[in-house]
């Protein structure tokens, strides 16, 4: 048994294992002497990682690891590992214990899979597209009334598949938002569960959401200020490209030739710039400073970039193709583009590492909650403890 804080609860020795699953984990190397703690310019008196939840579970505390925060307060600039006496990696084992968390929060169980094998990886992926090519192949031979001999070789206008494709696209979008949603009942439970937080604490904090969700302030603070900047571009982007997907689709995807200063030209080459950006600065950070990149599952956290690079490369390889009349082209390049991103926004964003979007916002906001409703009891015990003497 193990004493944390008011409450006893009862150490797990199977944590460990369970959370190597999900990468490389550093125990014989970390001596807990606290470097990678005041190295962060994270750490708050509320929120001290990556030690505290190092030693949960060296400790095997399942029940605290779970309820706790800090793992997605890190935004992993690598700081704690550059001052780690033993090189224990500490940046890694933070990012191995997001994954864990992930699969934890996922009442699907297609998470732990997708993130703790690469077959299951790499299989779901190919999976979705294929299911998707079989789609495409079925909606031209039987809805169209293509002759399969001329399947390969005409060209037909893109507006005959507008309206399924409106439909298709709201699908695709909305379902893993909709899985993400799903989860927030059961992050709350596991990380507020036993707290008597007040109803007013979580509306005075609800802007703290908003706010982490648009600026990504905390990561201003990593000492590569271009990382910041790359993520923030990607994520306005992204959320522009899904915007305009979700409200504007009919009015975005149209035959019609616009001329070049239309604006719904120029929103999407905005979208593609801002992508193409972001991503650059990711993979950069990736291949060039992080040497460890070959020997961890980091490799893996690399899907998500490049097939996002993928779908805005194809994406704009369409408009191009279409503006040019090569019609049979765009129809190729038009099903590459879907091929690709369907997987990725099914597969990646639903339940793979890139759902921190959602949970590392998330995650502050409850930390605020949480932080709140501790001032306020404190506050209520100062002003109730005079009075008694």
């Amino acid at each position: 048994m193990s004493n944390t804080g008011a409450a006893s609860v009862q150490s797990d020795p199977s944590l460990l294992d369970d959370i190597r699953r999900y990468g490389k984990f550093d125990t014989m190397g970390c001596y807990q002497c606290g470097s990678c703690t005041i190295s962060c310019e994270l750490v708050t008196d509320f929120v001290t990682f990556p030690r505290r939840i190092i030693r949960y579970v060296l400790l095997g505390l399942r029940e605290p690891l779970l309820g706790s925060l800090d793992s997605w307060v890190c935004h992993d600039c690598g700081d704690c590992s550059i001052v780690c006496p033993r090189q224990a990696e500490p940046r890694i084992s933070m990012m191995t214990l997001r994954r864990f968390l992930t699969a934890e929060y996922d009442w699907t169980g297609i998470s732990s899979k997708v993130l703790s094998s690469p077959g299951w990886h790499v299989g779901s992926l190919s999976l979705v597209s294929a299911f998707i090519l079989a789609l495409i192949v079925l909606y031209h031979l039987l809805f169209v009334k293509l002759p399969f001999h001329d399947f390969a070789t005409t060209a037909l206008g893109l507006e005959h598949m507008f309206p399924t494709m409106l439909y298709f696209t709201l699908a695709v979008v909305l379902l893993p938002l909709l899985l993400l949603l799903s989860r927030i009942f059961r992050i709350w439970r596991l990380t507020m569960r036993g707290r008597s937080v007040p109803l007013s604490a979580y509306a005075l904090e609800a802007w703290t959401y908003v706010v982490h969700s648009v600026t990504h302030k905390l990561m201003r603070k990593c000492p590569e200020r271009g990382r910041w900047a790359g993520h923030w571009l990607l994520a306005l982007g992204v959320s522009l490209i899904l915007a305009i997907k979700v409200f504007g689709l009919r009015w975005f995807q149209t035959d019609k030739i616009y001329p070049i200063y239309h604006p719904q030209r120029w929103l999407g080459y905005l979208a593609t710039v801002l992508i193409l950006y972001g991503v650059g600065v990711i993979l950069t950070c990736h291949i060039r400073g992080r040497k460890e990149i070959c020997k961890t599952r980091e490799l893996e956290d690399l899907t998500f970039p490049i097939l996002l690079l993928l779908t805005a490369l194809s994406g704009i390889s369409v408009h191009i193709l279409r503006y040019a009349g090569l019609e049979l082209a765009c129809h190729f390049v038009y099903a590459l583009h879907i091929l690709i991103a369907t997987p990725m926004l099914v597969v990646e964003m639903s339940f793979g590492k890139w759902s921190h979007m959602v949970y590392r916002p998330l995650a502050l906001y409850f930390q605020a909650v949480k932080e709140r409703a501790s001032a306020s009891q404190q506050a209520v015990g100062q002003e109730v403890v005079p009075n008694a003497v």
